[in-house]
């Protein structure tokens, strides 16, 4: 693969006018310090020609294989240049004032338009342009490198292929992080992986008829969810899921979200960071949302575990594999836009990367700083990605990373697991691994199966829910911790399934207890 001559636009990712930010309050030319500061350490500019695709992409597995992880600062500098020469040469940039500390920690309380925070993001775009125009004849301006210049996060993102440029930033205090945000192995194709849904036929022991006429999945029992709905549904709280698309044609998650014992007055709603519209052909998040919130209706189709709750639906990924830097952006930005959302408590992420990213980071840190409670997929085998341990976000600390298993507690046969997974669902039948937990179909009532991580983790949010909802002034750890130490392992976590499988009823009267 080659780098492209002509550079287009990342799809459904927003584009700001490239220009000086106007400050909140104070001007920013009264700072009396320097606003750009040189670390003490410098970085060695890359020398030579960069690494071809090939061996770009052997690199960056060995490091991904060596360390069962892969981080951007794993890397030299060189390996970090060559990877903005291939696909879209976007760059994401992490800003900060120099003296600025625990910045992570507390995005969510950070306003960049104040002077400090404008005076370091205007000194950056001055200071790259003026470097990517040295020796130019048709000198670029502002709106041929930005990509996007985020309006709530300290993160821009420019296209750049100059390893002066990266060497110049790398070397200030003033940049969090430096990053390829489009790097993708060339042997491994842009996925389509989760959008086929499961053509298994429905076995009648794996669903049971309740009021008022809807379908118990087998695997509620599991987690006792049933006898949890004595106390609670999930009543006053909204979920939000990040997925990869809603089908137009399940009116369960839309006209018909209130049917049945769900009539309650909660309200749907359905946008899209990535694209025009949350409706595409890979309904995913049809599965997802359907598990977590589906209502307990009288047409004869699967419920959800917290029946009783809104849901905030973003779609911000063409598929549940994170291969494009235009679905990590949006990613990030579903989670600033469900972060502010004060009526949303408890986040679903059923999609991942094995590749760490800052700027999916910031969005799980801002989002975790707004009180919300981020459930992550812990990874779902496919193609070549059997190897990968727990993805991210899920890896994140400030995600609750959720893996599947099966009924005889082992993992299940496509799931991930690992040291960063705090909770487990149990979603597969033993003796057949098609026989996945249930929910509702792209179209019409009859419940489809449905597996991997994802599954899990869509279930997990759900009785999330329900456990806030017998308890509504609890805090977010509250909630958590409730979840930990009612569940399978509590009295001693495993080494890669976290605290085990949840149980739902139990968590409840803790929760209640509070």
């Amino acid at each position: 693969m080659h780098p492209r001559t002509h550079l287009p636009i990342l799809a459904g990712v927003l584009l700001l006018c490239a220009c000086r930010r106007e400050p909140a309050a104070g001007p920013a030319d009264q700072l009396q310090e320097p606003v750009l500061v040189e670390r003490a350490q410098r970085h060695t500019p890359p020398q030579g020609p960069p690494l071809d695709q090939e061996a770009l992409d052997r690199r960056i597995i060995a490091t991904l294989e060596a360390h069962n992880d892969f981080q951007w600062d794993m890397v030299d500098l060189h390996t970090l240049w060559s990877a903005t020469l291939y696909n879209d040469h976007s760059v994401s940039i992490g800003y900060r004032p120099a003296k600025a500390t625990a910045v992570e920690e507390r995005l969510h309380r950070i306003d960049i338009r104040s002077a400090e925070w404008r005076a370091v993001h205007d000194a950056l775009l001055d200071r790259v342009l003026g470097l990517m125009n040295e020796g130019r004849r048709d000198p670029l301006v502002l709106r041929d490198i930005v990509v996007e210049d985020d309006p709530v996060l300290p993160i821009l993102t420019l296209r750049i292929d100059d390893p002066r440029v990266l060497t110049m930033l790398a070397d200030l205090e003033n940049v969090r992080y430096v990053e390829p945000l489009d790097y993708w192995p060339a042997a491994a194709d842009r996925s389509t992986s989760g959008c086929s849904p499961s053509t298994y036929a429905l076995h009648p022991a794996d669903v049971t008829v309740i009021s008022p006429d809807a379908r118990l999945p087998w695997n509620f029992n599991n987690h006792t969810v049933p006898a949890a709905w004595a106390t609670a549904q999930g009543q006053g709280i909204t979920v939000g899921v990040i997925d990869a698309g809603l089908s137009a044609a399940q009116t369960y998650l839309g006209a018909d979200f209130n049917d049945g014992e769900s009539n309650v007055g909660r309200t749907v709603t359905a946008s899209a960071t990535l694209g025009g519209s949350p409706y595409t052909a890979c309904t995913h998040g049809t599965s997802m949302a359907g598990q977590a919130v589906g209502p307990r209706n009288g047409g004869g189709t699967t419920t959800g575990v917290a029946y009783k709750s809104g849901l905030r639906f973003i779609r911000a990924s063409e598929d549940v594999v994170l291969d494009k830097s235009s679905e990590r952006t949006a990613v990030k930005n579903a989670l600033v836009a469900l972060g502010a959302d004060p009526a949303v408590r408890v986040i679903s992420m059923s999609l991942g990367t094995p590749f760490g990213s800052s700027v999916l980071r910031d969005g799980v840190n801002y989002a975790h700083g707004q009180g919300k409670l981020v459930f992550a997929a812990g990874g779902t085998s496919f193609s070549w990605t059997s190897w990968w341990g727990v993805v991210y976000p899920a890896a994140y600390s400030n995600c609750v990373a959720v893996t599947g298993v099966k009924e005889n507690g082992s993992k299940c046969s496509s799931c991930h697991d690992g040291s960063q997974i705090d909770l487990t669902i149990c979603m597969e039948r033993s003796s057949n691994s098609s026989r996945n937990s249930l929910t509702l179909p792209a179209s019409g009532t009859t419940p489809g199966y449905i597996g991997g991580s994802s599954s899990a983790t869509a279930t997990a949010a759900g009785i999330a829910a329900v456990v806030w909802s017998a308890r509504p002034t609890a805090t977010r750890d509250q909630v958590l911790q409730c979840l930990k130490a009612t569940a399978q392992f509590a009295n001693g976590p495993s080494g890669s399934k976290g605290y085990g499988n949840i149980n739902a009823a139990a968590a409840v009267n803790c929760a209640l207890a509070l």
